[in-house]
């Protein structure tokens, strides 16, 4: 069901939320049924102090894990692949200093249960853009040497990037292709998705936001480097825009990418995250906000933050990204829903 909305009172929060927190560039969008709204404010680039436009690239960071978590179950749904199967199944010759790691399960990779470390360094500086790199780096010592936290028997959560460019090798091995080219084929191309990549080494300067970062004097300029490594694809690399943002939250409120049942295991709470008081299902977090229940990501790279968040009861979704290291792109989106909630009729809360 669709509502009518006023967002008079949301362009206003943004305008403060860009001035107060001094953002180069924020770009925000909503749906609720058939009603959306998007909206940019500041700059694509604020040295060059290019205007940040609806239709401009950014760098999505974590939220790709989403989409990782989704090929996962695609596997699932055909039949290749055991959500509680051990990784080593899939990739025989997958091996850590640590004589725990042959019970780690693909559902403990997904719900970062598993105990797995987190990558050290993502080499920003010296990306690597082969088909190799990411193979590569899971066979690497960072990942061959790396020690459990844990038993992946006690079901502890601890956030892990390795664990999920691991699964993007798990796709490749049983797809027989790139996992840029699956994600590609089996969530891209069905959604229209035009504008969304993974290999962002093939977008033009132009189309993709620049990132910044904020000096010791609080003066914004723009970051070094632009956080992209092939090495570490699954786990950071999605590129894209309001629009195509819009189509993947649209398709996941409609229950349409995956089966319905599929769903019902996708957001099924894994484990309680200590640090917020949330819940890690398979890929998605769920979190509570006045008597609702959402199910999104956030993204935290060099020069970029997202926040990525939808509500099923509420047929809601609420995309906030900023290209600005820091970037308190959770707390606008916590406020644009509460904004939100005053909007809809009493019967329906």
């Amino acid at each position: 069901m669709s509502y009518n909305l006023n967002f008079d009172k949301l362009d206003q929060y943004l305008g403060k939320a860009l001035y107060y927190y001094d953002l180069p560039g924020l770009a925000v969008s909503v749906t609720q049924g058939d009603t959306v709204y998007q909206k940019a404010l500041g700059y694509q680039n604020a040295i060059a102090k290019t205007p940040l436009k609806i239709s401009h690239v950014f760098h999505m960071a974590s939220v790709t894990k989403l989409l990782i978590g989704t090929g996962i179950q695609k596997l699932w749904e055909d039949g290749r692949l055991n959500l509680d199967e051990a990784l080593i199944t899939y990739l025989p010759w997958f091996q850590m200093a640590d004589s725990r790691y042959p019970s780690i399960t693909i559902r403990q990779l997904l719900s970062h249960t598993s105990g797995m470390p987190d990558v050290l360094d993502y080499h920003w500086e010296t990306p690597e853009i082969d088909d190799g790199a990411l193979e590569r780096y899971v066979r690497s010592s960072e990942v061959q040497n790396a020690h459990l936290l844990w038993d992946p028997k006690d079901g502890r959560f601890a956030y892990s990037n390795m664990g999920y460019e691991i699964l993007g090798v798990v796709i490749a091995t049983l797809a027989g292709e790139s996992v840029e080219d699956w994600i590609a084929s089996q969530i891209f191309e069905p959604l229209g998705m035009s504008h969304s990549t993974l290999l962002t080494f093939r977008r033009s300067k132009e189309e993709v936001c620049s990132p910044h970062i904020k000096t010791a004097e609080k003066e914004t300029v723009l970051a070094a480097h632009f956080p992209y490594n092939r090495a570490h694809g699954p786990s950071s690399t999605l590129t894209s825009n309001l629009e195509d943002m819009i189509k993947w939250a649209r398709a996941n409120l409609t229950r349409s990418v995956l089966l319905p049942g599929t769903y019902k295991e996708a957001w099924s709470k894994q484990a309680f995250v200590p640090n917020n008081g949330e819940h890690i299902c398979l890929s998605w977090f769920c979190r509570e906000q006045k008597g609702y229940e959402l199910y999104g990501h956030e993204g935290t790279d060099d020069g970029f933050r997202a926040s990525f968040w939808i509500c099923p009861e509420l047929d809601l979704s609420i995309t906030v990204c900023s290209n600005l290291s820091g970037a308190p792109v959770k707390k606008i989106n916590k406020g644009i829903f509460d904004l939100l909630l005053e909007e809809f009729p009493a019967s329906s809360m």
